[in-house]
């Protein structure tokens, strides 16, 4: 997997152009978790932490993400490509 380095303006550019599924790391409240996304929107990523998603029994399309900030998201994984704004 590579990583590429880009600023909070380019990964915002990329996240505008994702559809559902796409993995995120995310830094929200001092908390560092991975999600998925639902839904991309004008003001924030709308998302499903992993381990609800891992713990849930309920049905596809029945759990409901949090939205997160752009500037909350870290890194965007894509294809075997990870987008991070983290510096090593």
């Amino acid at each position: 997997m590579s990583v590429v380095h880009v600023s909070q303006e380019e990964l915002h550019e990329k996240l505008s152009k994702c559809i559902a599924g796409e993995r995120l790391l995310i830094e929200h409240e001092g908390d560092r978790f991975s999600a998925r996304i639902q839904h991309v929107g004008m003001m924030g990523v709308k998302v499903i932490p992993e381990t609800v998603i891992k713990n849930s029994h309920k049905e596809p399309g029945d759990v409901e993400g949090v939205t997160v900030p752009y500037e909350d998201i870290l890194e965007l994984e894509v294809k075997g490509v990870v987008y991070s704004r983290l510096i090593d």
